[in-house]
Protein backbone atom coordinates (compact mmCIF):
# COMPACT_ATOMS: atom_id res chain seq x y z
CA UNK A 1 0.00 0.00 0.00
CA UNK A 2 1.43 3.37 -1.06
CA UNK A 3 2.24 5.50 2.03
CA UNK A 4 1.70 8.70 0.00
CA UNK A 5 -1.96 7.74 -0.36
CA UNK A 6 -2.21 6.99 3.36
CA UNK A 7 -0.61 10.32 4.23
CA UNK A 8 -3.07 12.04 1.91
CA UNK A 9 -6.00 10.46 3.75
CA UNK A 10 -4.46 11.35 7.11
CA UNK A 11 -4.00 14.98 6.05
CA UNK A 12 -7.66 15.28 5.02
CA UNK A 13 -8.75 13.71 8.32
CA UNK A 14 -6.65 16.20 10.29
CA UNK A 15 -7.44 19.34 8.26
CA UNK A 16 -11.09 18.64 7.39
CA UNK A 17 -10.98 19.82 3.77
CA UNK A 18 -9.20 18.82 0.56
CA UNK A 19 -7.93 22.36 0.03
CA UNK A 20 -6.30 22.73 3.47
CA UNK A 21 -4.86 19.20 3.28
CA UNK A 22 -3.42 19.87 -0.18
CA UNK A 23 -1.82 23.08 1.07
CA UNK A 24 -0.29 21.29 4.08
CA UNK A 25 1.13 18.54 1.85
CA UNK A 26 2.32 20.91 -0.85
CA UNK A 27 0.15 19.21 -3.48
CA UNK A 28 -2.30 20.52 -6.03
CA UNK A 29 -5.85 19.67 -4.98
CA UNK A 30 -6.53 17.51 -8.09
CA UNK A 31 -3.43 15.46 -7.25
CA UNK A 32 -4.67 14.93 -3.71
CA UNK A 33 -8.10 13.89 -4.98
CA UNK A 34 -6.40 11.41 -7.29
CA UNK A 35 -4.45 9.87 -4.39
CA UNK A 36 -7.67 9.30 -2.45
CA UNK A 37 -9.45 7.86 -5.49
CA UNK A 38 -6.59 5.40 -6.05
CA UNK A 39 -6.62 4.38 -2.37
CA UNK A 40 -10.39 3.81 -2.38
CA UNK A 41 -10.08 1.85 -5.61
CA UNK A 42 -7.28 -0.29 -4.18
CA UNK A 43 -9.29 -1.13 -1.05
CA UNK A 44 -12.71 -1.29 -2.66
CA UNK A 45 -14.10 0.88 0.15
CA UNK A 46 -15.40 4.41 0.51
CA UNK A 47 -13.06 6.15 2.96
CA UNK A 48 -14.44 9.69 2.99
CA UNK A 49 -17.83 11.37 3.02
CA UNK A 50 -17.67 14.52 0.91
CA UNK A 51 -19.95 17.38 1.97
CA UNK A 52 -20.31 21.10 1.35
CA UNK A 53 -17.92 22.10 4.13
CA UNK A 54 -15.23 19.53 3.41
CA UNK A 55 -14.88 15.81 4.11
CA UNK A 56 -14.95 13.39 7.02
CA UNK A 57 -13.89 9.79 7.46
CA UNK A 58 -16.28 6.91 7.01
CA UNK A 59 -16.13 4.09 9.54
CA UNK A 60 -13.74 2.23 7.24
CA UNK A 61 -11.64 5.34 6.81
CA UNK A 62 -11.42 5.80 10.58
CA UNK A 63 -10.28 2.20 11.08
CA UNK A 64 -7.64 2.58 8.38
CA UNK A 65 -6.30 5.84 9.84
CA UNK A 66 -6.10 4.44 13.38
CA UNK A 67 -4.00 1.53 12.08
CA UNK A 68 -1.90 3.65 9.72
CA UNK A 69 -0.91 6.48 12.09
CA UNK A 70 1.65 4.54 14.17
CA UNK A 71 3.06 2.90 11.03
CA UNK A 72 3.55 6.23 9.27
CA UNK A 73 5.06 7.74 12.40
CA UNK A 74 7.51 4.83 12.69
CA UNK A 75 8.54 5.27 9.04
CA UNK A 76 9.06 8.99 9.60
CA UNK A 77 11.31 8.29 12.59
CA UNK A 78 13.60 5.85 10.74
CA UNK A 79 16.17 8.51 9.68
CA UNK A 80 16.68 9.59 13.28
CA UNK A 81 17.43 5.99 14.29
CA UNK A 82 20.40 5.88 11.92
CA UNK A 83 22.34 8.53 13.84
CA UNK A 84 22.09 8.30 17.63
CA UNK A 85 24.28 11.35 18.17
CA UNK A 86 22.26 13.93 16.27
CA UNK A 87 18.57 14.43 17.16
CA UNK A 88 16.73 14.93 13.90
CA UNK A 89 13.31 14.52 12.36
CA UNK A 90 9.85 15.65 13.37
CA UNK A 91 8.41 15.55 16.90
CA UNK A 92 4.79 16.47 17.60
CA UNK A 93 4.36 17.66 21.19
CA UNK A 94 0.96 18.09 22.85
CA UNK A 95 0.61 20.22 25.98
CA UNK A 96 -2.17 21.64 28.17
CA UNK A 97 -3.24 25.06 26.89
CA UNK A 98 -2.06 26.87 30.03
CA UNK A 99 1.52 25.67 29.40
CA UNK A 100 1.90 26.36 25.69
CA UNK A 101 2.62 30.06 26.10
CA UNK A 102 5.44 29.28 28.56
CA UNK A 103 7.01 26.56 26.40
CA UNK A 104 6.73 27.98 22.89
CA UNK A 105 9.55 30.53 23.12
CA UNK A 106 12.12 28.08 24.45
CA UNK A 107 11.10 25.32 22.03
CA UNK A 108 11.29 27.50 18.94
CA UNK A 109 14.27 29.47 20.24
CA UNK A 110 17.02 27.69 22.22
CA UNK A 111 15.94 24.12 21.38
CA UNK A 112 15.71 24.85 17.68
CA UNK A 113 19.10 26.57 17.65
CA UNK A 114 20.72 23.68 19.54
CA UNK A 115 19.26 21.04 17.21
CA UNK A 116 18.78 22.59 13.76
CA UNK A 117 17.79 19.21 12.26
CA UNK A 118 14.92 18.85 14.74
CA UNK A 119 11.46 19.94 13.64
CA UNK A 120 8.90 20.53 16.39
CA UNK A 121 5.16 20.89 16.03
CA UNK A 122 3.47 22.24 19.17
CA UNK A 123 -0.21 21.44 19.77
CA UNK A 124 -2.23 22.53 22.79
CA UNK A 125 -5.63 21.71 24.24
CA UNK A 126 -7.37 20.56 27.40
CA UNK A 127 -5.75 17.41 28.75
CA UNK A 128 -8.58 15.08 27.78
CA UNK A 129 -8.08 16.05 24.16
CA UNK A 130 -4.28 15.82 24.44
CA UNK A 131 -4.58 12.34 25.96
CA UNK A 132 -6.86 11.23 23.13
CA UNK A 133 -4.46 12.57 20.49
CA UNK A 134 -1.59 10.71 22.16
CA UNK A 135 -3.40 7.37 22.33
CA UNK A 136 -4.52 7.76 18.71
CA UNK A 137 -0.92 8.21 17.63
CA UNK A 138 -1.25 11.84 16.54
CA UNK A 139 1.39 12.96 19.07
CA UNK A 140 4.90 11.76 19.84
CA UNK A 141 5.07 13.28 23.34
CA UNK A 142 2.47 14.86 25.58
CA UNK A 143 2.21 16.63 28.91
CA UNK A 144 -0.79 15.28 30.81
CA UNK A 145 -2.36 15.38 34.22
CA UNK A 146 -1.32 12.19 36.01
CA UNK A 147 -4.97 11.38 36.71
CA UNK A 148 -5.61 11.22 32.95
CA UNK A 149 -2.84 8.77 32.12
CA UNK A 150 -3.54 5.15 31.13
CA UNK A 151 -1.58 1.99 31.85
CA UNK A 152 -0.54 1.72 28.21
CA UNK A 153 1.36 5.01 28.29
CA UNK A 154 4.95 5.32 29.48
CA UNK A 155 5.33 8.44 31.60
CA UNK A 156 7.51 10.24 34.09
CA UNK A 157 6.78 13.03 36.50
CA UNK A 158 7.39 16.53 35.16
CA UNK A 159 5.94 18.84 37.83
CA UNK A 160 3.38 19.29 40.57
CA UNK A 161 1.30 22.40 40.00
CA UNK A 162 -0.70 24.08 42.76
CA UNK A 163 -4.34 24.57 41.77
CA UNK A 164 -5.78 27.97 42.61
CA UNK A 165 -9.40 29.06 42.90
CA UNK A 166 -9.89 32.48 41.32
CA UNK A 167 -12.58 35.05 40.51
CA UNK A 168 -13.09 38.79 40.32
CA UNK A 169 -12.68 40.50 43.68
CA UNK A 170 -16.40 41.24 43.93
CA UNK A 171 -16.90 37.55 44.77
CA UNK A 172 -14.36 37.54 47.64
CA UNK A 173 -17.04 37.32 50.36
CA UNK A 174 -18.06 33.88 49.17
CA UNK A 175 -14.83 32.33 50.49
CA UNK A 176 -12.71 32.76 53.64
CA UNK A 177 -10.90 36.08 53.75
CA UNK A 178 -7.55 34.42 54.36
CA UNK A 179 -5.96 31.05 53.88
CA UNK A 180 -7.06 28.05 51.84
CA UNK A 181 -10.63 27.28 50.82
CA UNK A 182 -11.79 23.78 51.84
CA UNK A 183 -12.58 21.62 48.83
CA UNK A 184 -16.08 21.04 50.22
CA UNK A 185 -16.82 24.79 49.94
CA UNK A 186 -16.38 24.84 46.15
CA UNK A 187 -19.67 23.03 45.62
CA UNK A 188 -21.51 26.15 46.81
CA UNK A 189 -19.86 28.44 44.26
CA UNK A 190 -20.76 29.33 40.68
CA UNK A 191 -18.03 27.32 39.00
CA UNK A 192 -16.77 27.48 35.41
CA UNK A 193 -14.85 24.27 34.68
CA UNK A 194 -13.95 21.99 31.78
CA UNK A 195 -15.81 18.74 31.17
CA UNK A 196 -15.24 15.71 33.41
CA UNK A 197 -13.05 13.99 30.79
CA UNK A 198 -10.25 16.50 31.38
CA UNK A 199 -7.45 16.09 33.93
CA UNK A 200 -8.13 19.31 35.84
CA UNK A 201 -11.70 18.28 36.54
CA UNK A 202 -10.62 14.76 37.48
CA UNK A 203 -8.04 16.15 39.92
CA UNK A 204 -10.73 18.28 41.57
CA UNK A 205 -13.09 15.31 41.79
CA UNK A 206 -10.36 13.22 43.46
CA UNK A 207 -9.94 16.02 46.04
CA UNK A 208 -13.64 15.92 46.90
CA UNK A 209 -14.88 18.88 44.85
CA UNK A 210 -18.51 18.26 43.90
CA UNK A 211 -19.89 21.14 41.79
CA UNK A 212 -23.60 21.93 42.05
CA UNK A 213 -25.00 20.97 38.60
CA UNK A 214 -27.42 23.91 38.78
CA UNK A 215 -24.53 26.37 39.23
CA UNK A 216 -21.87 24.72 37.07
CA UNK A 217 -20.86 26.00 33.64
CA UNK A 218 -18.91 23.41 31.63
CA UNK A 219 -16.59 25.13 29.15
CA UNK A 220 -13.85 23.37 27.18
CA UNK A 221 -12.02 26.54 26.18
CA UNK A 222 -9.40 28.25 28.32
CA UNK A 223 -9.98 31.57 26.56
CA UNK A 224 -13.72 31.38 27.23
CA UNK A 225 -13.21 30.38 30.89
CA UNK A 226 -10.91 33.35 31.48
CA UNK A 227 -13.33 35.69 29.73
CA UNK A 228 -16.28 34.50 31.82
CA UNK A 229 -14.31 34.91 35.04
CA UNK A 230 -13.11 38.35 33.95
CA UNK A 231 -16.72 39.40 33.39
CA UNK A 232 -17.66 38.29 36.88
CA UNK A 233 -19.79 35.28 35.89
CA UNK A 234 -18.24 32.98 38.49
CA UNK A 235 -15.18 31.15 39.84
CA UNK A 236 -12.77 28.81 38.13
CA UNK A 237 -9.68 26.78 38.97
CA UNK A 238 -6.37 26.75 37.12
CA UNK A 239 -2.79 25.73 37.84
CA UNK A 240 -0.47 28.50 38.98
CA UNK A 241 1.26 28.62 35.59
CA UNK A 242 -2.08 29.49 33.98
CA UNK A 243 -2.62 32.49 36.26
CA UNK A 244 0.50 34.63 35.78
CA UNK A 245 -1.64 37.61 34.77
CA UNK A 246 -4.26 37.25 37.51
CA UNK A 247 -1.65 36.84 40.26
CA UNK A 248 -0.47 40.38 39.57
CA UNK A 249 -3.92 41.93 39.10
CA UNK A 250 -5.71 43.31 42.18
CA UNK A 251 -9.06 42.93 40.46
CA UNK A 252 -8.88 39.19 41.18
CA UNK A 253 -9.03 37.12 44.32
CA UNK A 254 -7.02 33.88 44.30
CA UNK A 255 -7.08 31.18 46.97
CA UNK A 256 -5.37 27.82 47.47
CA UNK A 257 -7.67 24.83 47.80
CA UNK A 258 -7.40 22.63 50.90
CA UNK A 259 -4.67 22.26 53.51
CA UNK A 260 -2.10 21.24 52.40
CA UNK A 261 -2.81 23.08 49.14
CA UNK A 262 -4.18 20.92 46.35
CA UNK A 263 -1.64 20.08 43.65
CA UNK A 264 -2.03 18.34 40.31
CA UNK A 265 0.75 16.08 39.05
CA UNK A 266 1.86 16.69 35.47
CA UNK A 267 3.63 13.91 33.60
CA UNK A 268 5.34 13.82 30.26
CA UNK A 269 4.05 10.79 28.39
CA UNK A 270 5.00 8.73 25.37
CA UNK A 271 2.73 6.43 23.44
CA UNK A 272 3.98 2.82 23.24
CA UNK A 273 3.48 3.13 19.46
CA UNK A 274 6.58 5.38 19.34
CA UNK A 275 10.23 4.31 19.64
CA UNK A 276 12.29 6.42 22.03
CA UNK A 277 14.48 8.21 19.49
CA UNK A 278 17.30 10.72 20.10
CA UNK A 279 14.86 13.41 18.97
CA UNK A 280 12.34 12.47 21.65
CA UNK A 281 15.07 12.33 24.29
CA UNK A 282 16.25 15.81 23.32
CA UNK A 283 12.75 17.27 23.60
CA UNK A 284 12.14 15.45 26.88
CA UNK A 285 15.35 16.82 28.41
CA UNK A 286 14.44 20.30 27.21
CA UNK A 287 11.00 20.08 28.84
CA UNK A 288 12.50 19.14 32.21
CA UNK A 289 15.03 21.99 31.97
CA UNK A 290 12.39 24.52 30.95
CA UNK A 291 10.04 23.51 33.76
CA UNK A 292 12.89 23.84 36.27
CA UNK A 293 13.53 27.36 34.94
CA UNK A 294 9.83 28.27 35.19
CA UNK A 295 9.78 26.98 38.77
CA UNK A 296 12.82 29.11 39.57
CA UNK A 297 10.98 32.17 38.22
CA UNK A 298 7.87 31.30 40.32
CA UNK A 299 5.82 30.95 37.13
CA UNK A 300 5.24 27.29 37.97
CA UNK A 301 4.90 25.91 41.49
CA UNK A 302 8.08 24.97 43.32
CA UNK A 303 8.65 21.22 43.74
CA UNK A 304 6.98 19.83 46.85
CA UNK A 305 10.02 17.78 47.79
CA UNK A 306 8.22 14.50 47.07
CA UNK A 307 8.73 14.42 43.33
CA UNK A 308 10.03 11.10 42.11
CA UNK A 309 9.82 9.44 38.75
CA UNK A 310 6.28 8.23 38.19
CA UNK A 311 5.84 5.37 35.77
CA UNK A 312 3.21 2.64 35.52
CA UNK A 313 4.34 -0.85 36.41
CA UNK A 314 6.33 -2.43 33.66
CA UNK A 315 6.72 0.77 31.63
CA UNK A 316 10.26 1.63 30.55
CA UNK A 317 11.75 4.99 31.50
CA UNK A 318 11.72 7.62 28.78
CA UNK A 319 15.35 8.59 29.18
Amino acid sequence: MDQTRLRSLLAIAEHGTFSRAASALGLAQPSLSRQIALLEEELGRTLLYRHGRGARLTADGQKLIEAARPLLAALASLPSLLDDDVPRGRVVLGVPTFMSVHLAESIFGPLRRTYPHLQIRLVDGFSGFVNQWLTEGRLDLAILYDSRRSRTISAELLAEEELLLFARSRHARAVPAHGPVPASRLGGLDLILPDRQHGLRRALHAAGVRPDPARLLEVDSLTAIRTLVERGIGWSVLPRAGLTRELKDRRYVLRPIGDPPLRARLVVALSPMRPVTPALRAVLAHLHATVASLQGQAIMSQPSGSQVAARPGGSPPLS
